[in-house]
């Protein structure tokens, strides 16, 4: 108890005099690093102090009270010493020290270590069954989904009823709710308050979250007539195409009508002529909502187009009166550019909103079609100035535009420039000096929390004063996010780092590869954070499978465990190996090599079946049916430009790294008159 007072003392002491020297000290560094100050300035005292912090937290874990407080004694300056008193406060919850918990959350209000001790507190009070307390430490404003019910049924369970009335929104989602939650629910649905509605409701988000098992479990002991429908919706989800029994199926109730438009859209998936044929004959009595009509109709259209259909799918897109969505215009246009429909391609851009017809993707095709079209000479020659203006953009349209007039890449490179006053104020931000000693520390996620709770209060300003801190510590991942965050578009030195150059270089002399493509894989896949893991289960820089890393070492002669994968060395050198594998496979074309490094090469073979290998370069990449590695190819070949920009190198163009042609046929007309052409009957 005295050690904790004591420290509580000193904690206070740290508080009061924090921004006048703590934050002196860190604008210093600041200005360092920046070139503001001599060399000579730079304090010693950060490395011992981190290695006293290392040893206060010792000392805390195992309960050496008087070492734990000398060290502490020399680190109230420090901008970690709220973590030890944060250790201490948790090692005696047990004990429900009431005024340290209300005097450390009063001092840490709005800060991680703040609500992380307030998580810790109401799990505690709600194992203890304390409910008049967890209660009054509840904040509906930072909860979670569990501690929300947990705080229901602390009510329920100091005999507030009206409690009841507040459940229904936590327990009518399309996903399954925490344990937690349980007793609360089955509480609930024993009230007045569950009603058939609610468990068709529910039933519906489930199914469209794709969470089939969670709306049979509804449905299991859903009420009456709810469970019927239920079932029905259930059964229609999993074997669509029993929808063909009309007679069955056709009821007119809200119900039924959604059960029916839900399996014409799932056979659509599969069978889209079939779906659309039975379609017309349910909506053939006219008696569908116009809304969900429509959604249904344009769902039907975009699988037509994927499948092949595309005279069904124009059809049924020209019948829709009111126009088509964005996302199904582009679906046609894409099909159409497949095709070489370039009347099409045309006449579909103009029919975009202004803001799409002004990107730079479609400034480029309508350009396109328009040569195609044999307008690229007079009264057209105002299409020389419109290339012109493209190329200018530091885009993959612009580049590509750019390679077609022979011109140099524009780069529009502009480092961000910050006032000293926001650079000051960043400089003594408490927040981010915890961030950066805890990165030092390679306490990385207590570092990433810091770092969010502290940028959300930036201004665009101080968010690029922070993201140039950030860079300077060699935090990559935290730098290019602020000038993502400041729309610092321009600042390519920040956003576009040579992070760990010597291992990429290495790597990639050793496997003939581009080291410039392996910094733009690792840019896009994980913006340089060594220990980034996807929800798939991809690890580390290059972000590879663990299955793929383990075949590739095997290959490669190489020692290799899972967590290796969180290692750069092992990372960049498992990851370039695989990239080569990919070009080796896909005859050095880059553009197909990283659509396979991001999809798998065995899609990539797919896509490039039934002559879409024979496709110009920029229509192949633009017509990829998946929007995230269409997406990702590009943002590779921009990168891979933008990198050797930052090397002080000439970049290969992008005509040059993917080897089939950016020219296109002569033939400006296709004479297929809305069919594919025979070689591309088949969907990629």
């Amino acid at each position: 108890m005295v050690l904790f007072s004591t420290a509580r003392i000193l904690s206070k002491k740290l508080h009061q005099s924090w921004h006048s020297r703590q934050g002196n000290g860190l604008l210093l560094c600041f200005l360092l690093c920046c070139g503001g100050l001599p060399a000579q300035a730079q304090s010693d005292s950060a490395p011992d102090d981190r290695q006293r912090f290392i040893d206060a937290r010792k000392a805390i874990q195992q309960n050496r009270e008087a070492d734990a407080l000398e060290h502490m004694a020399a680190l109230t300056q420090y901008p970690l010493y709220p973590y030890l008193t944060y250790y201490q406060l948790s090692r005696k919850l047990g004990s429900l020290p009431y005024p340290e918990v209300d005097a450390f959350l009063d001092q840490h209000r709005n800060t991680y270590l703040g609500d992380r001790l307030q998580r810790q507190w109401l799990s505690l009070l709600a194992a203890r069954k304390r409910w008049h307390e967890y209660q009054s430490y509840f904040d509906p404003a930072r909860a979670d989904t569990a501690q929300t019910c947990t705080w229901l049924m602390a009510r329920l369970n100091t005999g507030e009823e009206a409690a009841l009335a507040e459940v229904e929104p936590l327990w009518n989602v399309g996903r399954s709710q925490p344990k937690v939650c349980d007793p609360l629910f089955k509480q609930w649905q024993a009230s007045v308050h569950y009603t058939p509605a609610l468990a068709w409701s529910r039933a519906v988000k489930a199914i469209e979250s794709r969470n089939r098992s969670l709306a049979r479990f509804i449905g299991k002991y859903a009420p009456e007539p709810a469970k019927a429908d239920i079932e029905r919706l259930v059964w229609l989800d999993r074997y669509p195409s029993e929808i063909r029994h009309t007679r069955k199926y056709g009821g007119n109730d809200s119900r039924s009508q959604y059960v029916v438009m839900h399996a014409i859209a799932r056979l659509a998936r599969t069978d889209a002529k079939q779906a659309l044929q039975l379609w017309e004959r349910y909506d053939a009595n006219g008696l569908y909502p116009d809304q969900a009509r429509r959604e249904l109709q344009e769902q039907l259209t975009l699988y037509l187009s994927r499948q092949g259909h595309d005279d069904h799918a124009h059809a049924l897109a020209s019948s829709m009166t009111d126009g088509s969505s964005e996302k199904l215009q582009e679906t046609l246009l894409r099909q159409a550019l497949e095709n070489g429909h370039w009347q099409r391609v045309q006449a579909g851009i103009r029919e975009l909103p202004a803001p799409l017809q002004d990107s730079d993707r479609w400034r480029y095709w309508q350009l396109r079609a328009a040569e195609q079209l044999g307008q690229n000479h007079p009264p057209f020659a105002k299409l020389e100035n419109e290339w012109q203006q493209l190329a200018q953009k530091r885009s993959f349209y612009g580049f590509l535009a750019a390679d077609r007039l022979g011109l140099s890449y524009a780069m529009e490179d502009e480092p961000s420039m910050v006032e000293r006053a926001d650079q000051e104020w960043v400089a003594n931000h408490d927040g981010l000096a915890r961030a950066r000693e805890l990165y030092a520390l390679d306490q990385v996620h207590e570092a990433r929390q810091e770092w969010l709770y502290a940028s959300r209060s930036l201004s665009p300003a101080q968010l690029q004063a922070a993201g140039n801190l950030a860079a300077q510590w060699g935090w990559h991942r935290s730098g290019i996010q602020a000038m993502i965050d400041a729309q610092a578009w321009n600042d390519l030195q920040v956003r576009f780092p040579r992070a760990y150059e010597d291992i990429v270089e290495r790597q990639a002399h050793s496997q003939d590869v581009d080291p410039n493509l392996l910094f733009a894989i690792a840019r896009q896949e994980s913006a340089f954070a060594p220990d980034a893991r996807s929800s798939a289960g991809a690890m580390g820089l290059m972000q590879l499978m663990p299955a793929t890393a383990r075949q590739t070492a095997r290959k490669a002669g190489i020692r290799y465990n899972t967590p290796d994968l969180l290692t750069p060395e092992t990372n960049i050198a498992l990851g370039s190996r695989y990239f080569k594998e990919m070009l080796s496979r896909f005859e050095n074309n880059a553009a197909h090599a990283a659509a396979a490094y991001n999809a798998g090469p065995h899609r990539v073979d797919r896509w490039l079946a039934d002559g879409r290998d024979q496709l110009p370069a920029d229509v192949w990449i633009e017509t990829i049916p998946f929007t995230e590695t269409r997406g990702y190819v590009q943002n590779v070949m921009v990168f891979s430009v933008i990198y050797a920009y930052r090397g002080g190198v000439e970049p290969e163009s992008l005509k040059g790294r993917m080897p089939v042609s950016l020219d296109l046929p002569t033939n400006p007309v296709s004479s297929f008159q809305g069919q594919r052409p025979p070689e591309l009957q088949a969907s990629p």
